[in-house]
């Protein structure tokens, strides 16, 4: 699980949290509309991604406020990550 990337990471996260729709999420799947993440939600979805990769929490509120998908919170952190090393 050490090398394990940022999206398949983010995945399972979603797989784990949203059971009942793991079949259909995608990267276009829209977080709000599809899946029906409320705030709490992607806050912890955040703070996980956060203790795995080390994206620091500072960019929380862009992250809840710019990524309307899976994959743009998967492009966001990969992006996040990279200014971090």
């Amino acid at each position: 699980m050490k090398n394990q990337s940022v999206e398949n990471y983010v995945f399972a996260l979603f797989a784990t949290s949203f059971p009942e729709r793991q079949a259909a999420i995608a990267r276009e799947t829209d977080l709000i509309a599809d899946l029906d993440a409320d705030s709490m939600t992607m806050v912890s979805l955040i703070f996980s991604i956060n203790e795995r990769f080390g994206v620091s929490t500072d960019h929380l509120g862009d992250l809840l406020l710019n990524c309307r998908t899976v994959g743009d919170l998967i492009s966001a952190t990969e992006r996040l990550r990279r200014e971090c090393v």
